[in-house]
């Protein structure tokens, strides 16, 4: 209770204060305690009112993400637990989301996992690894972590610093020198593909690069069922994503190639579609939508033969946790020429107007389609704990 009472007193105190040339520290002051008050809610779900002093991995970031950020941490989680080690998740709340209060279903459920634990950022930790989750995170949180140590920290960086339209979403040398100030440790830059890692390299800043990327992983070995035909009497494409502007074509043009309504194809799409419906103006007949996080991306995949993931022309994908799925559940992957530097000759590459060509070239022959499946699938199969595992290793942590 001594917790809840002092939460009212500085909310009170915030109350009191807000006045005009207050706003910024006020702000900063609420943000804080409203990743206080989910850090605080975590807790009671997990019951688990002793305080954690030490722990293996510690993952700082803003657990309210709702996307690939805390589905990854999520998957990190599992691992570091089946494999004897302690994990801590500590709240940072930032200015990556608006989202005031509340952890993502990702975070929720590895919760109640074996040596689990949520941490305050204003606990007493000390962590033989801190594993920063997300620059933006770190840049902009409102908490200092005076209570937190570590013997070596890693800043994924799991998008790029500027985008294809030269937006900045972080800035490397600034970030580096606040994690210094912070924690009192020059941490290290894992890169999650090699998209990030020519991002951090334009800034040309002098920070320390890991040389391996910090890729995606599933905490569980991947179920990886063959597969052996088609799915239906047409061709089924499909996609499972966010509901963001970015992550879609920008002209009806470019939608309707990729993602075509016609009796000749079946679309799947899993995680709304509000974006193209604004640009059609219209539904198209032969999309079948489903909002975000209607179905286990597992199952939905079962019922897809060409996962095809195009999206606008300014924008550029870190890695894709979703597109990692859809290989392991061994469907044609068909994506933008950019991304054959993260995924070879696991997925085939095309723009939006090529897109009907290469579903064509693939319907037409059965045993085409299986190959690139099967290679799909070993691709996929690297991802798995294992991989995690050794690169904890490399960095001090080990679950001898």
């Amino acid at each position: 209770m001594s917790r809840i009472s002092d939460l009212r007193r500085r909310a009170g105190r915030i109350y009191r204060r807000a006045t005009g040339s207050d706003v910024d520290a006020l702000h900063a002051e609420l943000s804080e305690l409203a990743g206080e008050v989910s850090a605080l809610s975590a807790k009671v779900q997990q019951l688990d009112p002793d305080p954690l002093e030490q722990t293996d991995v510690a993952i700082l970031s803003d657990l309210r993400l709702p996307g690939g950020t805390t589905a990854s941490i999520a998957e990190e989680v599992r691992a570091q637990s089946a494999a004897g080690m302690s994990s801590a998740l500590i709240h940072a709340q930032s200015q990556t989301t608006k989202t005031m209060v509340g952890f993502s279903s990702h975070i929720q459920k590895v919760m109640t996992l074996d040596d689990v634990h949520i941490v305050s950022a204003r606990a007493r930790l000390h962590t033989s690894l801190l594993v920063i989750r997300h620059p933006r995170v770190i840049e902009t949180a409102a908490a200092q972590f005076t209570g937190i140590t570590a013997e070596r920290v890693v800043i994924v960086a799991n998008h790029p610093a500027v985008d294809a339209a030269g937006t900045w979403h972080y800035h490397v040398q600034q970030t580096d020198d606040r994690v210094r100030e912070l924690f009192g440790v020059d941490p290290v830059w894992a890169p999650i593909s090699p998209v990030v890692r020519q991002s951090l390299a334009a800034q040309q800043t002098a920070v320390r690069v890991a040389e391996q990327d910090w890729v995606n992983i599933f905490g569980t070995v991947p179920e990886l069922a063959a597969r052996s035909g088609f799915v239906a009497e047409v061709p089924v494409l499909g996609r499972h994503s966010r509901p963001q502007r970015e992550k879609w074509p920008d002209t009806a043009e470019d939608l309707l190639a990729a993602y075509p309504d016609t009796g000749q194809r079946r679309v799947e799409i899993l995680g709304g579609a509000e974006i193209p419906e604004q640009i059609l103006g219209r539904l198209p007949e032969a999309w079948h939508v489903q909002p975000f996080g209607a179905e286990d991306p597992q199952r939905f995949l079962a019922r897809v033969d060409f996962w095809v993931y195009m999206h606008h022309p300014q924008w550029r994908e870190a890695f894709g946790r979703a597109i990692i799925e859809a290989l392991a559940a061994g469907c044609v992957v068909v994506l933008p020429p950019y991304l054959r530097d993260i995924f070879a000759d696991a997925a085939v590459y095309t723009e939006p107007a090529g897109v009907q060509t290469t579903v064509t070239e693939f319907w037409q022959s059965r045993q085409m389609f299986l190959e690139q499946s099967r290679r799909a699938q070993q691709f996929a199969a690297q991802f798995g704990p294992g991989t995690h595992l050794l690169r904890l290793k490399d960095y001090g942590v080990s679950d001898d």
